[in-house]
């Protein structure tokens, strides 16, 4: 497979992981006096959440895989010389708001062997700094990403739900849901796995595996699905939408490129 043909199917936006709200784009709400006595006696219930649950996911945020395709953690991480970035931030992300209260949240991400957490316990960075991968590592991780269909319809815990399901088949180093111009679910992954062999056994299983008591529609290899889309006249064909999916994808290597021509 060459990079040339993985370039013309490139997909368009995928899931952004890095999901902080900002506070001017959300409304001011009244709440009633009913929904205020609800939001009190949920913040003071205990958290229930394992130091695990909170290095899983940020240092997922912060790994080879994700960080570069992250827009608002990417840049946020690049605004500093150090590479710091506010644990206040980190928790913001909606996937992070179920850990609480904050300072346990520093607790566990003082024991990753992954992040530092500066001395105050204000800020964490990556403890070694990302570089732009090489041609041999970039290609192994296509050879280690497979495509799968026929998740159903999205609800608001379809990306935890789905890493989950994956984890049976080996280690996952990130999943991916695909949308189309909307923003809508296509039911449709790519997934990463750790491992090129795990990632094997996964498209060669027949039957195929089962999503929520249904068997899945499609499940191939990242590179025989991009052959396949090359391959067809209505995809491969139209070099101008081509150009409008690799626009439309964040690559913060190639950001920190241009920034660097321009200065």
């Amino acid at each position: 497979m060459s990079e040339e043909v993985a370039k013309v199917v490139e997909e368009k936006p995928v899931e952004t992981v890095a999901d902080a709200v900002k506070p001017s784009e959300v409304p001011a709400v009244e709440k009633t006096v009913e929904e205020s006595t609800s939001d009190k006696k949920e913040s003071d219930e205990p958290a229930k959440f394992t130091q695990e649950d909170v290095l899983k996911q940020v240092e997922f945020y912060f790994s080879d895989s994700n960080l570069p395709k992250d827009k608002f953690l990417w840049r946020t991480v690049q605004s500093n010389q150090e590479g710091w970035v506010s644990i206040a931030t980190i928790a913001s992300f909606n996937r992070m708001k179920k850990f609480r209260p904050l300072d346990k949240v520093v607790d566990a991400l003082r024991e990753s062997t992954f992040l530092v957490v500066s001395e105050d316990g204000e800020m964490v960075r990556r403890k070694n700094p990302i570089l732009p991968p090489k041609d041999s590592e970039k290609q192994l991780r296509f050879q280690r990403s497979v495509y799968a269909k026929g998740f159903g319809e999205e609800t608001e815990t379809t990306q935890e739900t789905i890493e989950d399901w994956f984890r049976q088949f080996g280690k996952i180093n990130e999943v991916r849901l695909r949308r189309n111009d909307s923003k809508e679910f296509k039911q449709s992954v790519f997934a990463e796995f750790a491992d090129l062999e795990d990632a094997k056994k996964f498209v060669e299983l027949n039957p195929k595996p089962e999503f929520n008591g249904k068997e899945l529609e499609v499940i191939m290899s990242k590179p025989a699905y991009v052959e396949m889309k090359a391959q067809n006249e209505n995809f491969g064909g139209n070099n101008n939408n081509n150009k409008n999916f690799k626009r439309k994808r964040f690559n913060g290597f190639k950001h920190h490129q241009k920034r660097q021509r321009r200065d």
